[in-house]
């Protein structure tokens, strides 16, 4: 069975989403996760009902070494999911 072929944020748009029914957890590199969420707004989706996997490479794992903090948490602790809308301000620091 063949599906459709593409880099998914051009796929997203094909996909027929409807906004008010869609929730998505998105997992890939920060700068796909952007352009997907980007791709999902522009569909409809609000970023409340976007979802992202942070999973980054964790030091310690219990919350003491801070390798995995973003804004005010520790993903290992946290997370690993948040929402779009509580990671994005966070995801616009270019350091982070």
């Amino acid at each position: 069975m063949v599906g459709h072929v593409g880099v998914v944020t051009r796929l997203v748009h094909r996909a027929g989403l409807d906004p008010a029914r869609t929730v998505v957890d998105v997992m890939w590199s920060g700068v796909m996760m952007r352009f997907t969420v980007s791709a999902l707004t522009e569909c409809g989706v609000p970023r409340e009902r976007i979802y992202a996997s942070m999973e980054r490479n964790m030091q310690c794992g219990i919350g003491h070494c801070g390798h995995c903090q973003v804004g005010p948490t520790l993903i290992c602790r946290d997370g690993p999911v948040y929402r779009w809308s509580e990671l994005e301000p966070w995801l616009a620091i270019r350091e982070l």
